[in-house]
């Protein structure tokens, strides 16, 4: 019984962390907030787009916002290991469609 439970756990944070990514993971070439989890902070944001080549949209150094345009799905995966989490930004002002 308790194996089944762990089972079930494990199938529902599957799911969970499943409708999580496909909500907020951004697509390539959509907008994303950049949050920095590590001790690097706004100057660890800054390194990974301009290492990756990633454009700026938004820039607010006073609270740390970083909003950038993603190239491709790799870049995203190397965000993540810099300890830098992608949130896809869907505001009308960050459309790459001219909209």
């Amino acid at each position: 019984m308790r194996l089944e439970r762990a089972l079930i756990g494990l199938h529902a944070a599957g799911v969970v962390f499943a409708l999580v990514a496909a909500l907020a993971w951004p697509r390539p070439g959509q907008a994303a907030l950049l949050v920095p989890l590590g001790t690097g902070g706004l100057r660890g944001v800054l390194a990974w787009a301009d290492r990756t080549g990633a454009p700026l949209l938004a820039l607010d150094s006073a609270s740390g916002r970083v909003i950038a345009r993603i190239s491709d799905n790799r870049s995203l995966l190397h965000a993540l290991s810099q300890g830098i989490v992608p949130v896809a930004a869907r505001a009308p002002g960050c459309r790459s469609d001219g909209g």
